[in-house]
């Protein structure tokens, strides 16, 4: 994404903003609230200035590491299917890398919407993970995403028709393959930036369907126009009615202590993890305190800082 915005820097200011990793984060207040949210960068600290529009209060029975796995999945599952895809119930949702935070979140989501799910896996332990997590889900909603035989398998358990929402993250020709399985009056949700950032050309033809194609861009959220702001208050409530309702839960995920951090990022860039991959901080980092603060930040009242 860093590279992203430095060839497109209308799409974000990060890249020249003391740019640092870490998009979500779950810890307490000075008070001892805890709270979750995401934030444009630096949430892979022990301080952080969080957006007071984008954070939800962890529930009792949830740890700070399983709430850490919630945010930037779910969010980025509700904006994509329901706010921007109008997901309606009963449809047909093709979910592509459904063993990820966002495909299991989208799951979770589509469920609850009454959808028939087709999800694309890369490997049988996927499956068999996914099939475990979601009992719904039969061996004709499973499809490969390690090859282009995804599109065969959703026409034919479509009896031809395709999808009505299709969430792809798939690249290239993967990408224009899924294009194919999209139904009449469909609408195709990009939430990849690999095409984006390469400016990839497609073919016109798929839009004789009357389908619309979307790209989901979560970042467009930060700020504080009025726009963004509704959208914001929009998304909080749809996390916490889900969560209400049971189908938001904390997502599958292995925990790195902080000292292992290369070990794993480069674990998840091997593709094998299912789920979240976490880094913990060995201190007790959950017990933030006020600090002064230098003059040199730029402070905003729709923030909240913590240390």
């Amino acid at each position: 994404m860093l590279a992203m915005v430095l060839q497109y820097p209308h799409l974000g200011d990060t890249a020249t903003d003391d740019w640092s990793p870490g998009l979500e984060f779950a810890g307490r207040l000075h008070n001892g609230r805890r709270i979750m949210g995401f934030i444009p960068c630096r949430g892979l600290a022990t301080t952080v200035a969080v957006d007071t529009n984008l954070i939800w209060d962890v529930p009792d029975d949830w740890t700070l590491e399983e709430a850490s796995t919630v945010p930037v999945a779910y969010a980025t599952a509700y904006y994509a299917l329901v706010m921007r895809g109008r997901l309606q119930r009963g449809e047909k949702v093709l979910i592509h890398s459904g063993s990820g935070g966002v495909g299991q979140a989208a799951i979770s989501i589509a469920l609850h919407f009454g959808c028939e799910v087709f999800t694309s896996v890369g490997t049988k332990k996927k499956r068999e993970f996914l099939k475990e997590r979601f009992p719904s889900l039969q061996d004709k909603h499973f499809c490969y995403s390690r090859d282009l035989s995804f599109e065969k398998h959703i026409l034919n358990e479509t009896n031809g028709e395709g999808v009505d929402v299709i969430l792809n993250s798939l690249a290239e020709e993967k990408l224009k393959t899924s294009l194919n399985c999209i139904a009449q009056n469909g609408r195709f949700l990009e939430i990849g930036k690999y095409d984006f950032s390469n400016n990839t050309m497609m073919g016109m033809e798929v839009f004789l369907k009357n389908i619309s194609f979307q790209g989901i861009l979560l970042d467009t959220l930060f700020g504080n126009k009025g726009s963004n702001i509704d959208s914001k208050k929009e998304l909080v409530q749809l996390i916490y009615d889900g969560i209400a309702n049971g189908f938001v839960r904390p997502l599958s995920s292995i925990v790195f202590d902080f000292k292992e951090a290369e070990s794993a990022f480069r674990y998840m860039a091997s593709g094998k993890h299912i789920g979240k991959v976490i880094l913990k901080q060995t201190t007790n980092c959950e017990n933030f305190h006020q600090v002064p603060v230098s003059s040199r930040l730029n402070w905003k009242s729709t923030r909240l800082y913590l240390s």
